[in-house]
């Protein structure tokens, strides 16, 4: 039996946009102290970052946790990150008597030896790290300086932070096979948990037929990784009737003019054609997906990939890349393409967009394969991961 223990979570993301990662942590926090009654959960978090979201846009969500009877959340003011994780840290960990810490947002802390479970989302930030690029001669010298700062500390957060950690965590097969392979150290003390479905979509009020839904949507990512040139150009390669039938949206574009995702849509002579959706609130991606015929999703990397949960969880077909992550997440719930070749992904929308019967195939296998990603169960077996940490007699 393993006395009642202190644990932290590093927090900070409760505090900012609920996408992703801090969506992740949100829900951590929300489930794990009450799967783990016996134990004190302290929450550290940093009011003073400058990116937090409104105090107003936060507060409800440390109201809501500050309710659980085993949480305490505790604030300390840091401009930077750095020095927050590195100095304020530590210090919170003796001051709390804290004898495990979780580090759920691809960050360790090194000056600790508080075991600690560290959650690596993928693998992309290392394998993207270049020391020697993104200098341009009108950056400006401190710009640069910053740049190289926060460069050397990811560096030396993956290089010395996957031997520092007791546990790594991360989030699909996918994620952690490519752990490993950058870092095979780490093999043995590395596992995963798949996320949940996001809130509001794991038990969404309607699931439309096929006869109440039109269109194909695109979520608003703008980077190179999100591939918005060859998804735009896949659905401009489409018969004419088929565009006028099946029309598309984008939402949660962000950009300017001068982005990648404008200037394909500018190029290729559709920007009239096409809807374009800002910002918008979970209720309205919701609706988006229950009403959508086919999501389109043709990301060249991704770590998990939120947006393939939701789309199946709204029994909407789906488009894919072939991301391995991908594959794995979806199964027989998508079709998929190469992410380069506009030509096979407008092949693939051409068969869901012109056969029913495979349309309510996906609809089908989209609803029970949505089954299988539940925060319970995720939280269930961290929740095992901390206790086997917590457990003295156990090796690491």
């Amino acid at each position: 039996m393993i006395k009642p223990k202190n644990i932290a979570i590093d927090a900070r993301f409760l505090l900012r946009k609920q996408r992703g990662m801090p969506l992740y942590v949100y829900m951590l926090c929300r489930i794990l102290p009450r799967q783990m009654k016996e134990n004190t959960f302290y929450f550290f978090i940093n009011k003073g970052f400058e990116h937090n979201e409104l105090e107003q846009e936060y507060a409800s969500r440390l109201a809501e946790l500050a309710k659980i009877s085993n949480v305490i959340i505790v604030n300390h003011d840091r401009e930077d990150e750095i020095s927050w994780e590195q100095l304020t840290l530590p210090k919170l960990l003796k001051d709390y008597n804290i004898a495990l810490l979780h580090m759920p947002g691809n960050r360790v802390c090194l000056n600790t030896k508080v075991k600690q479970i560290v959650t690596f989302h993928d693998v992309m930030e290392w394998t993207e790290l270049s020391f020697l690029s993104g200098y341009g001669k009108d950056n400006g010298i401190k710009n640069i300086l910053y740049s190289l700062k926060m460069k050397c500390y990811r560096g030396l957060t993956y290089l010395w932070g996957m031997k520092k950690a007791s546990k790594i965590l991360t989030i699909s097969q996918y994620s952690k096979n490519a752990l490993c392979e950058e870092f095979p150290a780490i093999k043995n003390k590395t596992v995963f948990a798949h996320h949940g479905i996001p809130e509001g979509f794991s038990n969404p009020s309607n699931i439309n037929p096929i006869e109440h839904r039109q269109g194909i949507l695109m979520l608003g990512g703008d980077s190179f990784q999100k591939n918005p040139e060859n998804t735009l150009r896949a659905w401009t390669l489409l018969p004419d009737t088929l565009k006028a039938n099946f029309p598309l949206t984008i939402a949660g574009f962000t950009g300017g003019e001068t982005s990648p995702l404008m200037q394909t849509l500018i190029e290729l002579g559709i920007r009239d054609k096409v809807t374009i959706l800002g910002w918008i609130t979970s209720q309205q991606l919701i609706e988006l997906f229950q009403n959508t015929y086919l999501f389109l999703f043709a990301s060249r990397v991704e770590g998990f990939g939120f947006p393939l949960l939701q789309a199946m969880s709204c029994g909407t077909p789906t488009l894919c890349s072939k991301a391995e992550v991908l594959l794995e997440i979806g199964t027989n719930a998508i079709v998929s393409a190469e992410a380069e070749s506009p030509e096979l992904l407008k092949e693939q929308l051409l068969k869901v967009l012109t056969s029913q019967a495979l349309w309510q195939e996906l609809h089908e296998n989209s609803l029970v394969r949505a089954k299988d990603f539940e925060w319970e169960k995720t939280c269930k077996f961290i929740a095992q991961t901390y206790l086997n940490l917590l457990d003295e007699n156990k090796s690491l």
